[in-house]
């Protein structure tokens, strides 16, 4: 059989259009009802709403402590990427990690210390 210019064209234009270029919309199978789907929407929802909770409860904590003179920001960074490695999930530490490096986080920190490295601070206030 001999392949005419034509009928390559249309063979190509033919698996073009079958074709998903990496779409996610066209890789992941549909929802098994709409049920389904309106049940994740609402529920995701919620999980997103528990995961602002946890956050603003960490970095409250980080921030009284901070404001205590406990630590600074770089001695968090240690502590998260740093330790024992049982203490937390790899991902916990990713998802903590990518949380302080929020430029309102670190803000914050740098507005508690002025700019200027912490252990000095922290070291003239205490009684030793």
């Amino acid at each position: 059989m001999k392949l005419t210019e034509s009928k390559l064209r249309e063979i190509i234009r033919e698996e073009l259009q079958n074709e998903d270029f990496g779409m996610a919309a066209k890789q992941l199978p549909k929802f098994s009802s709409k049920e389904a789907k309106t049940i994740v929407d609402s529920s995701l929802r919620d999980w997103a709403k528990v995961l602002r909770k946890a956050q603003g409860k960490v970095v409250k904590d980080w921030m009284e402590n901070a404001k205590a003179g406990k630590f600074d920001y770089f001695d968090l960074v240690r502590g998260i990427q740093n330790g024992d490695a049982s203490r937390a999930n790899p991902d916990e530490t990713k998802f903590l990690f990518s949380l302080l490096n929020k430029d309102k986080i670190m803000n914050r920190f740098k507005s508690y210390f002025g700019g200027k490295k912490a252990m000095n601070n922290r070291l003239s206030k205490r009684d030793w």
